[in-house]
């Protein structure tokens, strides 16, 4: 696929495989793709603020997986799939529970 992106700090690069699963076979750079992404996550925002969820509802492996389709399903064929590769978390991240 054309696209051949520079990432900044803490951004996930993507191989090959991911970069097929692209929907959208338009886009060409980094800020088109972030523009439709962005998009897609405002839709999820809503999506999110419509429905009732319970504790037991967000602490599963399910919601994850559906609010990751909700956020990147119109951009990505993968949203709402676990990853295939190891992507390391950016060194910024530091979560207090890892």
């Amino acid at each position: 696929m054309g696209l051949d992106f520079t990432y900044i700090e803490g951004q996930s690069p993507l191989d090959e495989e991911e970069k097929e699963g692209l929907k959208i076979k338009s886009i060409s750079t980094r800020v088109e793709l972030d523009e439709f992404e962005q998009h897609n996550i405002e839709k999820a925002i809503e999506w999110s603020i419509k429905r009732k969820f319970t504790i037991d509802e967000f602490l599963t492996e399910q919601f994850v997986k559906d609010l990751h389709k909700q956020m990147f399903g119109q951009v990505w064929i993968w949203a709402g799939k676990f990853r295939k590769s190891n992507k390391p978390l950016p060194q910024k991240i530091n979560p207090v529970w890892m």
